[in-house]
């Protein structure tokens, strides 16, 4: 399983990529690849699916929230 953040590195989204693949980590014992990007984007792609698009819903994901899709994909 490959988990991949692509971030916006020109409006500072690392912070929360980095916080997310420390959830990720913690949570699941996945390690993600964190993937600076532009446009302000911030996506969640799990084995080449975004499961989540900050440009979709209009927020960042809430704690939590990728580690309950993840299960719920994978069960």
């Amino acid at each position: 399983m490959k988990i991949k953040i692509h971030y916006c590195a020109q409006w500072n989204y690392r912070p929360e990529a980095v916080s997310l693949a420390a959830e990720l980590a913690n949570d699941l014992g996945i390690e993600a690849e964190m993937l600076p990007a532009g446009e302000g984007i911030f996506d969640v792609v799990l084995d080449g699916q975004t499961i989540f698009s900050k440009y979709n819903v209009h927020r960042f994901p809430n704690t939590g929230e990728i580690a309950d899709l993840v299960r719920a994909i994978v069960n």
